[in-house]
Parts: structure tokens; C-alpha cells; sequence
């Protein structure tokens, strides 16, 4: 364990050395700001201009604006509950990006310069490799989310919009999206060039979404007609869609949830399609990938 410990820190303060992660921290805290401090202020004008209303996707012309407290109270949404979704979507999808830079380098790097041999002719264990270069990208990750959070919540204080107990819960869940993307493209870099692990990784990761998977639907079922073609490509890719619902699930009013459903009944991919639908599925698929890659850098020839 005390080799992981060492791979794992050195690895780590090489990520936190690279520009990639820093970048991708500046441009998510330059964003939840303005959404959260001039975004909110003008929320708050929107507020004194029409009143004590409810803020709403969709007014009685179609318009996004206040509305009267007389309005349908299924499509009622808080500002608040805007901001956070916002906030939530921006951090969430630098995080991702950040996670296949990270990752893609890892052992891609090592591979591509062929210093792997070097690397594991080391008095350290093949296992011992494949999890301090794991852990450390997952704890760099973890930093990240750790930094935004902290971020976020001090721009909701100074803001005006007040501390959201419920957007850190989605944060909560959401964590785990980066850390499957990271995970897989770390896989795929043992056995593909880095940057050709990276753009799969992406592909994976925007299919790989609610509207990814609404997507895949209607043009694999609807148009093309390929049933199992869509089954088996759910199956492949990771469950990003439930870890988004049930992190959204803390942040949308219960009305918008349930509207929204409405809306997309008979579109949205369910579990017949192959797509996955409990949070214990996200768990048993991030194991799976693990496992996997373990197995792969054991029988990975280098030489």
C-alpha cells in the first residue's frame, strides 16, 4: 500500500502542476459566478419589475419571464431552482472535460514515449501502478469538485441568493459522472494512443447523457430501426443519465419534475431500451470498468 501511496502522490502533484487543471478550474469559477452574483441580480430585477410572481420556462404567450401566483403551478419553478440547475450543468461538464485530459495522460503518456518499461521495471507491482495513477486522478477530480463546491457556495452568500442545502446533495451524486468518464478513458489508454482514448471519451460522454440517450433512441429505433443495436450501446455506455436525474432530483421543484416527465413520456429511453435506471447500476458499472482495466494492464505486452 505504501507504494500506491507514494505512485499515487507524485502523480497527483503532477496533475496539480499541469495547466489543463487549472484552466478548467478558473473558466468553472469564472461561470458560477456570473451565473450566481450578476445572473442572480438580475433575477432580483426581474423580481422588483413584475412583481411577486413565480419564475417560469414558459409563460401564458410562451414567454420566459415572472409570472402572477395564479399561474399553473405545474410549470411554477423557483429562481432559485434555475440558478442551481445552471451552476450544476456548468460544473458538471468541466469536470467531465477535465477528466479525460487528466486521464488520457496518465498511462497514455508513459506508453506513447515508451518510459512504460522503465516504469515498471521499478521494484513496484503492475497493480501497484495501474491504482496510485488511478487514485490520484480520482483524487484530482475530487479536488476540483471539492474547490467548485466551496466556490459555489460562497457565491451563493455574497450573491444575495442564499446557501442551497439541496444543490450540495446534487453535488453529492454528481461527483461520481467525472469520475466513471475518468475512469473509462483511463482504460482505453492501455490499449489505444492518449488522444485517440480522449475523443472516444468524449463521444461516450455526450452520448452518454439524457439527451444522448434521447438521441440514440430516435435515430437507432425510429429511424433506423435497429433495435438491438441500441440495446447493446446503452448497455456499453456508462450511466451518466442517472447519475444527472438523481442529482437533479435535489435541485427541481417536484412540480417541474414531474411535468418535465409528462412531457417526454413515450421519448425518454427506459430500462426495456437497455438503458440503465437505478443507482446501483452506476456503482456495479464503475466495478466493472476497474476491474477491467486491471485486468487489461496485467496483460498488456509493453515490450
Amino acid at each position: 500500500m505504501l507504494a500506491v501511496f507514494y505512485i499515487g502522490k507524485r502523480t497527483l502533484f503532477d496533475i496539480l502542476r499541469t495547466g489543463v487543471f487549472w484552466i478548467a478550474l478558473g473558466l468553472t469559477a469564472a461561470l458560477c459566478f456570473i451565473i450566481l452574483f450578476w445572473g442572480w441580480h438580475q433575477v432580483e430585477l426581474e423580481q422588483r419589475s413584475y412583481g411577486h410572481g413565480t419564475y417560469t420556462d414558459m409563460g401564458p404567450h410562451g414567454s420566459m419571464g415572472y409570472q402572477e401566483d395564479n399561474w399553473n403551478p405545474l410549470t411554477k419553478i423557483e429562481p432559485e431552482t434555475w440558478i442551481s440547475y445552471y451552476v450544476y450543468g456548468v460544473t458538471i461538464m468541466f469536470a467531465n472535460l477535465l477528466s479525460i485530459f487528466i486521464m488520457m495522460g496518465l498511462i497514455g503518456r508513459e506508453i506513447d514515449r515508451r518510459t512504460v518499461e522503465l516504469l515498471l521495471a521499478r521494484p513496484v507491482s503492475r497493480g501497484q501502478i495501474y491504482l496510485g495513477k488511478l487514485l490520484a486522478g480520482w483524487m484530482s477530480l475530487v479536488l476540483f469538485m471539492v474547490v467548485t463546491l466551496l466556490w459555489t457556495m460562497f457565491c451563493q452568500v455574497i450573491g444575495g441568493m442564499g446557501l442551497q442545502p439541496d444543490y450540495i446533495k446534487a453535488w453529492g451524486v454528481g461527483v461520481l459522472s467525472p469520475i466513471i468518464i475518468g475512469a473509462m478513458t483511463y482504460v482505453m489508454t492501455i490499449w489505444m494512443k492518449g488522444f485517440l482514448a480522449g475523443l472516444i471519451g468524449t463521444v461516450v460522454m455526450i452520448g452518454s447523457g439524457t439527451v444522448g440517450n434521447l438521441v440514440i433512441k430516435l435515430l437507432g429505433k425510429e429511424v433506423l430501426k435497429l433495435d438491438l443495436g441500441v440495446y447493446v450501446l446503452y448497455r456499453i455506455l456508462p450511466p451518466l443519465n442517472v447519475i444527472g436525474q438523481k442529482a437533479v432530483e435535489h435541485i427541481q421543484t417536484d412540480a417541474w419534475f414531474n411535468f418535465a416527465k409528462a412531457f417526454f413520456e413515450g421519448m425518454l429511453p427506459a430500462a426495456e431500451d437497455g438503458i440503465y435506471t437505478e443507482m446501483w447500476q452506476v456503482w456495479a458499472y464503475l466495478g466493472v470498468v476497474v476491474l477491467v482495466g486491471w485486468l487489461s494492464f496485467f496483460r498488456r505486452q509493453f515490450s
